[in-house]
This record gives structure tokens, sequence and C-alpha cells, in this order.
């Protein structure tokens, strides 16, 4: 049992930072594929080849499919949420923007009104 957790821990380990790459920018994508993701092929591979060796094809692939979905499934999520928080705060930088427009202008008239009346 707990040789079956490590490796599902393993694939779902390698496939996250393996579908972490396509988040990142190019120049940050560079050293992410140097450092991060030759490793996660390594550990994906091996753990396949464990996995078969231990547990059978059958069940190796099972396993490797429900590892797949469920990081499809967080990435999903993950975006349709933070492209809700991305609106919220391009809402919140509109109003800020008036915020500070409104406060300069009061700031100016204040100042006008002080000091010329």
């Amino acid at each position: 049992m707990i040789e079956f957790t490590l490796f599902i821990f393993a694939c779902l380990w390698s496939f996250f930072f393996i579908k972490l790459k396509k988040s990142f920018s190019q120049k940050t994508n560079i050293i992410l594929t140097i450092f991060v993701i030759k490793v996660s092929y390594l550990t994906l591979i091996s753990s396949i080849f464990f996995g078969i060796t231990n547990f059978g094809i059958k069940k190796t692939f099972m396993s490797l499919l429900a590892t797949f979905v469920f990081i499809e499934i967080l990435f999903f999520t993950g975006k349709k949420y933070l492209s809700n928080k991305s609106n919220l705060f391009d809402r919140i930088m509109k109003i800020k923007f008036y915020f500070e427009y409104a406060l300069i202008a009061s700031f100016t008239l204040y100042l006008i009104n002080e000091f010329y009346y």
C-alpha cells in the first residue's frame, strides 16, 4: 500500500511540474526546463517502470490516467479561479485609478480654496 501511494505521489509530482512549465514566461521557462522539468520527466518515466514491475500494466495505466485527469482538472479550476480574480483585480485597478484622480482633484481644490480665497 505504501509503495502504491508513493507511486501515485511521484506521478502527481512529476506531471504537475511538467504541466506547470506551460504557465511560465520564456526566460523562466528555460531555467525551469533545465533544472526541474528534466528531473520531472525522469521521475515520471522511472515511476512508470516501477509501477509496471510492481503493480502490473493495467493498474499502472489506470493510476496514470487518474493522476493525469486530476492534474488537468486542478489546472483547469485554478485557471478559472485566477481569471475570476484577475477580473476582480482589473475592477479594483479601475476604481483605484478614479479614486487617485478624485483624491488629487479634491486636494487641489482644497489648496486653491485655502490659499486663494
